[in-house]
């Protein structure tokens, strides 16, 4: 055989072995895929099975920070009709309330005692971290290590004043001929904090009674002529007090938030950029009320929930406010719905965390005196 045809017959069998060899490799590679899919597969539904084992006939407890009848209150119950069905296993669900200290309490609980098994859900107020920042001693939680599961919505405070205080715009709360209000405090919420911001930024003449445990007392000292004034959120007036608001039996004065509410009834109610003389009380009214607001209905359980329980609980409350149902009953209770998820939580709660220390003292010299 000469050598040409020995190379033309040697090159068929060149090309058949790499061919085969590459083929070979793309088969591993393929197998390999697939094999870790399925890994991974077996593995989600034997936890998915596990977690349905475990709830399976348990009831889990949705705990709120503030007394019933509230916004808080409000939302948790509407969450908790529905939540039931989005975790595997289908256990009941019930909402308690657990009042004091602006959540606190609660906080406290949820850290130190609440069963760690996933059976008990906090809701408390994501202002609380202002009373961590100032090492306030009631404080016995570490919120960068609670477990998020998400928030419902962001909140945004405003000022609100009866017809009969007298009072229809901030402006007349300001300067030397300024009239005087008296508004309700819960300690460690906005409800205090947002009053006493203005008053000690901003000089407007605002006496704040501290000691409600949430603001259907205050509304019901609003009515009695005890108190002039609450500062809450538009998500838990526009549950509790809209029509108040729409008669104009109640005035809103001011809106702490950057940008103003879409559908707030009623027009020309000034922002902290038009409330605020500089950048510096921009800033401390941004970190003081409208910031930790937008973590302010958050929903946590502790570390130490087993992670398949806590991912599941997570799961379930992302399905929950996407629930055609659930949406339904939100609209008609006048709950608004815009999730915050618990990544975005957990980067708030960060950037709280890396405060510059000038404003957190400042902070703190006004909150905490």
């Amino acid at each position: 055989m000469s050598k040409d045809s020995e190379r033309v017959f040697q090159q068929p069998s060149s090309y058949f072995w790499e061919a085969l060899v590459k083929k070979t490799a793309t088969l591993v590679i393929v197998f390999s895929l697939w094999a870790g899919w399925v890994g991974r597969s077996w593995a989600a539904a034997a936890d998915d099975k596990a977690v349905a084992d475990f709830y399976r006939g348990k009831t889990v407890r949705i705990i709120v920070g503030f007394s019933a009848g509230g916004g808080y209150d409000a939302y948790s119950r509407v969450i908790g009709r529905h939540l039931q069905k989005h975790i595997p296993g289908n256990p009941s669900v019930i909402v308690d309330n657990m009042a004091g200290a602006g959540s606190i309490i609660l906080a406290n609980y949820m850290y130190n005692a609440a069963p760690k098994d996933g059976t008990v859900i906090g809701n408390f107020s994501g202002q609380i971290i202002l009373e961590q920042l100032f090492a306030n001693p009631a404080v016995q939680y570490d919120l960068a290590k609670f477990r998020y599961l998400g928030v419902p919505i962001g909140e945004t405070y405003l000022l609100i004043t009866t017809r009969k205080s007298g009072v229809t715009k901030l402006d007349e709360l300001l300067g030397a001929k300024a009239k005087q209000i008296t508004v309700g405090g819960i300690p460690g919420s906005t409800v205090e904090q947002g009053p006493l911001l203005m008053r000690d930024l901003l000089g407007a003449n605002i006496k704040v009674v501290s000691g409600y445990k949430g603001t259907s007392d205050v509304r019901l000292a609003m009515e009695s002529g005890e108190l002039d004034g609450i500062m809450n959120s538009w998500e838990s007036s526009k549950v509790t007090s809209l029509d108040r608001i729409k008669s104009g039996d109640w005035q809103i004065l001011a809106q702490l938030n950057d940008n103003p509410i879409a559908d707030l009834p009623v027009r020309n109610v000034p922002t902290i950029p038009q409330i605020a003389k500089t950048e510096e009380q921009r800033q401390l009214l941004r970190f003081g009320a409208a910031a930790p607001n937008q973590f302010g209905k958050v929903y946590v359980v502790p570390t130490a929930v087993p992670q398949d329980r806590a991912a599941a609980l997570e799961a379930a409350l992302t399905r929950t406010f996407a629930d055609k149902e659930f949406l339904a009953e939100a609209e008609k209770g006048k709950l608004d719905i815009e999730p915050v998820t618990a990544v975005q939580v957990h980067k708030l709660v960060n950037e709280f965390f890396g405060l510059p220390a000038d404003l957190k003292a400042k902070l703190k010299k006004i909150l905490r005196p």
